[in-house]
């Protein structure tokens, strides 16, 4: 489960290994959410919307962490290597547990570890020219590679085996060197760039309205697009090898909003069409929507920044503020079985985001041409 060091070089990472492994053991992580939810519940008899909590506990911590970390440390390997060990602790312990409290309990504790190497990674990124890609492609190449075998684990063994593996991953990560330069603290020194606080909020509802779709993807893929784990794999694989795609190049000057528009069009297709092709087409589409957005958004946070790695562990918490009520804004549509409420949902918010984006954009614009 640990990215293999040869995919990680293919994208010739500015980085260290070991900080570019970190941010694979968090995608790894997070590849695995839609195999989880819906085997979690399957296994321990809880309903498929209750089993969103998981999601919800793990990026909660998330949220805090990578808003939390930048204000009161400095990159530094103890903080990195401490974070894989709590980690793979806690994920040890979520793979041997029976009851869901229990497994709720690892997830939340997993998360803290989780966002402060993901707040470290994209930190580290601001140092390098094309840093800020480089940590992009990390999340997708990993879902790439992770996704068909946690579909395997799952199929074979259950979500413990998945649990076993993330935690050697883990383990894995914290034998590869690490290297973060001279980073500042942040502390409270942060721009006062109210578009900057606009961006913040439309990351905020992109990943609130797609992760209420994504994380039950799964579950509508089986249930409604009539797929079995393995070809569920595979989608999400091919969402990632297009989101690879899209991290080695750069979207153009004010185009940020209509990959954010291509994103909401593949979470409305996901739950109204009931196409096993169509499901491979969005997911393909979404991958590569995605992540030509989000590196562009980061971009332009950070050119109205203090310092260009200033609000990055704010953009991460923002985000995860968004994962954190989108399996309950989805949760709330699938009480009812309701795939196509929940596409709805979760494509209004996208577009949300989108419409600020796109005003900001115009705003930028039109400030470098006055």
């Amino acid at each position: 489960m640990a990215l293999p060091t040869r995919v990680i070089q293919a994208v010739r990472p500015q980085a260290s290994l070991g900080v570019i492994a970190g941010a694979a053991v968090v995608a790894a992580t997070f590849a695995a959410t839609p195999f989880l939810i819906p085997e979690v519940s399957d296994s321990l008899t809880i309903p498929i919307g209750t089993t969103g909590l998981l999601s919800t506990a793990q990026v909660g911590t998330f949220a805090v962490a990578s808003f939390l970390a930048g204000r009161l440390f400095r990159p530094r390997r103890r903080l990195h290597y401490g974070s894989l060990f709590l980690i793979a602790v806690a994920t040890v312990v979520s793979a041997i547990a029976n009851d869901f409290g229990l497994l709720v309990a690892t997830r939340a504790l997993a998360g803290f570890g989780l966002g402060t190497l993901t707040w470290i990674a994209w930190a580290d990124a601001t140092r390098f020219t094309r840093g800020l890609g480089d940590v992009a492609a990390v999340a997708p190449l990993t879902a790439a590679v992770a996704s068909p075998v946690i579909g395997s684990l799952v199929e074979a063994g259950g979500y413990r085996w998945v649990f076993w593996a993330l935690a050697a991953s883990a383990v894995a990560a914290t034998l590869l060197r690490v290297d973060f330069g001279d980073l500042p603290r942040v502390g409270r020194n942060v721009s006062k760039s109210h578009s900057n606080r606009f961006l913040l909020a439309a990351m905020l509802l992109l990943t609130l309205g797609g992760s209420s779709v994504f994380v039950f993807s799964g579950a509508a893929a089986l249930t409604l697009h009539g797929l079995t784990p393995v070809s569920v794999a595979w989608a999400l694989s091919i969402n990632a090898v297009t989101g690879v795609f899209a991290t080695r190049r750069t979207a153009a000057r004010g185009t940020a909003w209509i990959w954010i528009t291509g994103a909401a069009a593949s979470a409305l297709i996901i739950g109204t069409v009931e196409s096993g092709a169509l499901f491979f087409v969005a997911m393909a589409l979404w991958g590569f929507a995605f992540w030509m957005a989000v590196p562009e958004l980061l971009r332009l946070v950070a050119e109205r920044s203090v310092n260009p790695s200033e609000r990055m562990g704010d953009a991460q918490a923002a985000m995860a503020v968004g994962r954190i009520a989108g399996p309950l804004l989805g949760g709330a549509a699938l009480s009812a079985g309701q795939f196509a409420r929940l596409s709805a949902a979760g494509t209004a918010v996208i577009l949300a985001g989108a419409v600020i984006v796109g005003l900001v954009e115009m705003y930028r614009l039109k400030s470098r041409t006055a």
